[in-house]
């Protein structure tokens, strides 16, 4: 479900998976989130789960945090090979 255009991928996915609950850890989970899939784009569950646990949730929403940065990642790849 798009909202807008100009949001950043990782931004909608954590609105389509449901990522931020109270949003006490949003903005944290999502430069964090950006970070990672600029070092791997390609990031298996546990990579994710590594590379947030610096962040603490309140709402322990860790799965769908999860969820959506593995979708952010598979949408980010499929518009760069689109792009190629």
């Amino acid at each position: 479900m798009r909202y807008d255009k100009d949001l950043h991928p990782v931004q909608q996915a954590m609105i389509d998976f449901h990522g931020s609950q109270c949003g006490f850890c949003t903005p944290g989970m999502i430069t964090r989130a950006v970070k990672l899939l600029e070092e791997n784009p390609n990031p298996t569950e546990k990579d994710v789960r590594f590379g947030i646990a610096g962040n603490i949730c309140r709402c322990t929403g860790y799965q769908n945090i999860v969820k959506s940065i593995l979708s952010a990642a598979s949408e980010m790849n499929a518009a760069k090979e689109a792009a190629q």
